[in-house]
């Protein structure tokens, strides 16, 4: 049982009442391009993510993802490859300095890629991902400053017997938080389970990519459809407190908001309310709801 006073927790009892109901901090999702849904997945913080900074009026929206667009055109998978450009260390400070950049994607093997690591850093959270970068680049890149990868696998030179490239560092790298696109279709389950199982869930950040279209023309993944609640019922696999540190604790840790990510007194009141099969049921967010599932009068 939760109290509540203003939009903090003020006490929390462990007394079993609603056996049916599932309380989780409230899910964030770092790597949104649709986010007009997710507050009814449970979700009460995202970054709206793009290739250049937009504006934005959503409550719930804690700032961008710049997923680009200083990537590498040869693994740019379903990014369009005309919204990809060379390092502008001036034009990425200039985003930098807006205040709402909170986290940059960069592949590290482009020319200044590096020093794009490096000034991201300086302001924000930095992240390796797009990249074809081979093992010397990339802990290059983590030294330089990077400590997210985004979409771990995915859109990333293979991991090899003889040539581990990107994935085999970010994911045994103690300084680095791997996001992964948790909705079933972009990574194989065995994967996942490699990824908790190597990195542990205090260094997995769940997300979404969500997008109105996740499929091309061709039927390629071009992004997501699941987020919130959807990923949190896969991976419950994992254990409800290892799937909460991966869907709340880490996202919030990694964006520096020491105020969201647990139901202890004095956090902030963001509350996802699911049923026991992880469905839905209500969105709070700092103590107000924002979201609650209405069923239809009889």
């Amino acid at each position: 049982m939760l109290r509540i006073e203003g939009d903090l927790i003020v006490e929390v009892e462990e007394v079993d009442v609603a056996p049916d109901r599932l309380v989780f901090p409230g899910f964030l999702d770092l790597h949104a391009y649709a986010p007009e849904t997710l507050v009814s997945a449970g979700v009460t913080g995202y970054l709206q993510t793009g290739q250049a900074p937009v504006e934005t009026s959503d409550p719930l929206c804690l700032g961008l993802h710049l997923e680009g667009p200083f990537l590498n055109p040869e693994a740019a998978g379903a990014l369009p490859p005309e919204e990809l450009k060379p390092v502008d260390l001036d034009l990425l400070g200039e985003w930098l300095g807006r205040g709402d950049v909170r986290l940059v994607t960069v592949s590290p093997e482009i020319e200044r890629g590096l020093e794009a690591v490096a000034l991201v850093a300086e302001n924000a959270v930095a992240a390796v991902g797009h990249t074809l970068a081979n093992e010397a680049t990339t802990r290059a890149a983590i030294d330089a400053g990077a400590t997210f990868a985004t979409h771990l696998w995915n859109a990333m030179a293979p991991l090899r017997a003889r040539a581990t490239g990107p994935v085999s560092v970010l994911l045994l790298d103690q300084r680095v938080t791997v996001g992964l696109i948790a909705d079933g279709r972009h990574l194989h389950p065995t994967v996942e389970e490699l990824t908790v199982r190597v990195a542990g869930a205090s260094r997995i950040a769940l997300t979404s990519d969500r997008v109105a279209r996740p499929l091309t023309p061709r039927n390629r993944l071009a992004g997501g459809s699941r987020s919130g609640a959807e990923l949190v019922a896969r991976f419950a696999r994992f254990g409800l407190s290892e799937v909460a540190t991966m869907a709340s604790l880490v996202p919030a840790q990694l964006l520096g908001l020491t105020d969201r990510g647990r139901l202890l007194p004095g956090y902030r009141a963001d509350l996802a309310v699911l049923d026991a099969r992880f469905r839905p049921l209500e969105t709070v967010s700092a103590g107000k709801t924002v979201w609650a599932l209405r069923y239809p009068e009889i």
